[in-house]
């Protein structure tokens, strides 16, 4: 028998208290299921392999319960088994993955009537490799922030404000407070940049965005054009601009608008390599991956997703 398998993030009391909810559901509905709950960072990866290896065979599908940080540990965890559906139910602060790809599942009614149906697609994913280190290659759904971002989301996840932000369902506030404490500190750096073998280089550069969706940081619109299905990432560079600049377009990065403003520049790509003249922070899905230089590179439709 086929069952679902839901790795729940134990950390977070939204996916958690979620979860309990829809735990009563699944029973009265009778559908087969099994769970397991994360005890640290990188255990949602653990049980992702772990599942696959010992239950290969009867996976319906594995359902991550978090938000993008949960979403991209199940995701590198299964992502060498592409015969392997992907879901979630969101519990999470950011939910910028369950933004584009399943708005639609919000009330326990809505996740049955989610779990009962059996209809996938195909996303894109992204694959980040940190250049001259041995560390494994990541994979990641939504983008990849590099400069200013990439400390905002290094910062955000480790900060005590966060997980109370998070009980108020006020999430996004939190990459706002780590913004405004960053931004003390954080200088611009020079950037080179390869997109499919041709060569830029910006000076001043805040932050460099490269999405498969539009989303980061909880609702942030950095790359709006970008589709999670047409082989090509976007690259969305912020350069140029005084901090009182900055902080004027940070508010229109919330509906998109701050690609009008001169200091912005946009490419798109599916191969793209990022040096800096000192390291600077990566993220990947909102999680902090290190530093660059770094390499990353499309995989067209190599996700299945349950929606």
């Amino acid at each position: 028998m086929k069952r679902y398998f839901f790795i729940i993030n134990s950390n977070n009391t939204k996916a958690v208290k979620t979860f309990n909810r829809l735990k009563k559901e699944l029973d009265k509905e009778k559908i087969s299921y099994r769970t397991f709950y994360t005890e640290h960072k990188g255990h949602a990866v653990e049980i992702a392999k772990k599942i696959i290896y010992i239950n290969k065979d009867s996976i319906k599908a594995i359902i991550a319960v978090g938000g993008d940080g949960t979403i991209h540990e199940v995701y590198n965890g299964i992502k060498d088994h592409p015969d392997i559906p992907l879901g979630f139910i969101s519990g999470g602060s950011g939910n910028d993955i369950v933004r584009v790809l399943a708005k639609q599942i919000k009330s326990v009614k809505s996740q049955i009537a989610y779990l009962r149906r059996n209809r996938l697609i195909k996303t894109d994913s992204g694959m980040l490799h940190l250049l001259g280190r041995s560390m494994k290659d990541q994979v990641f759904l939504s983008a990849v922030g590099i400069g200013l971002d990439g400390e905002v989301a290094r910062y955000t996840n480790e900060a005590s404000y966060k997980k109370y932000l998070h009980k108020l369902r006020l999430g996004t506030f939190a990459y706002v407070i780590t913004l405004f404490k960053v931004l003390r500190s954080y200088k611009p750096v020079s950037i080179h940049i390869e997109i499919d073998g041709r060569s830029h280089s910006f000076d001043t550069v805040w932050l460099v965005a490269i999405g498969n969706m539009p989303y980061y940081g909880g609702g942030m619109k950095i790359c709006p054009e970008a589709q999670y299905n047409d082989g090509i990432l976007d690259v969305c560079i912020v350069h140029n601009l005084t901090l009182t600049k900055l902080l004027m377009l940070f508010i229109s990065v919330f509906w998109g608008g701050h690609v009008k403003v001169k200091g912005v520049t946009q490419f798109r790509g599916r191969n793209i390599s990022v040096n800096t003249d000192r390291p600077v922070a990566i993220h990947a899905d909102g999680e902090y991956k290190g530093t660059t230089p770094v390499s990353i590179e499309i995989n067209k439709l190599s996700v299945p997703i349950k929606v």
